[in-house]
């Protein structure tokens, strides 16, 4: 995997993207997406860039950082919960996949902090795959173990926020091109929204856990996902230089 880059990196991102060798993946409301796999198409990687003009760089973080608040808003999160081995802690994430494609699940650890640079405040996050005892693998759900994130906000000099976000991960099991198909045409745009609403209601739902986050079309966009993925083959955005109908890995 490569390794993490500096703060400072993550801003030179926010104010001028480095988008060498990397293509664009998928777009939705004030966001892009970039893709790029290395040389032996093991690992994904993925730049997003945001702008989200009505909600604050703190509001984001916490809402980034709240476990239990993440399973209220986040319909792909089936199951998420701190973890603990000993004195390492971390987090336990199952996402649930469309298509018949067996869940994934997660056991990592975070760093998270704020820093003041540059006469800037800015909000940081790390996710990074360990293995935990206390949660082996389960059966039928495929054990990602090599993954890894970094997310780095600020404010637009308004209202909002601009962030960074960088992900790696080394998919597992038959990955299908269909799913990315989903991915950049439905669920990139439909995540951005399901994200906006979970900001939005955030110092609300603190108040009153009672507090219903509002949601996207749920199943309209899942209906007409599922269909255009049966019609669908290759127009999605082309980010690979092969044409193999899947990526495999070992399970």
């Amino acid at each position: 995997m490569e390794s993490s880059m500096t703060i400072e990196e993550l801003i030179q991102e926010i104010d001028q993207p480095n988008l060498t060798s990397w293509k664009l993946f998928a777009k939705g409301s004030g966001v892009n997406v970039y893709r790029r796999t290395d040389d032996d198409h093991k690992l994904v990687q993925y730049k997003c860039f945001s702008h989200i003009p009505d909600v604050t760089p703190e509001i984001f973080y916490k809402v980034a950082l709240d476990v239990e608040y993440r399973l209220v808003w986040d319909k792909y999160l089936k199951e998420a919960k701190e973890i603990s081995d000993g004195e390492k802690n971390g987090v336990y994430w199952q996402v649930a996949m469309p298509l018949f494609i067996d869940n994934r699940d997660y056991t990592f650890v975070r760093d998270y902090g704020e820093y003041d640079i540059g006469g800037r405040h800015f909000y940081y996050a790390m996710t990074r795959t360990e293995p935990f005892q206390s949660i082996p693998p389960r059966k039928k759900i495929v054990r990602i173990e090599t993954c890894q994130s970094q997310t780095l906000l600020c404010s637009d000099g308004a209202k909002g926020l601009k962030s960074v976000f960088l992900y790696i991960e080394e998919p597992r099991g038959n990955v299908p091109k269909t799913l990315w198909t989903w991915v950049a045409k439905f669920g990139v745009p439909m995540y951005s929204k399901l994200t906006h609403n979970a900001c939005i209601a955030y110092p609300n739902w603190i108040k009153d856990k009672t507090t219903k986050v509002p949601t996207v079309a749920e199943d309209e966009i899942d209906e007409t996902a599922a269909a255009a993925m049966i019609t669908v083959e290759n127009d999605l955005v082309n980010n690979d230089d092969d044409d193999d109908d899947e990526i495999q890995q070992e399970k």
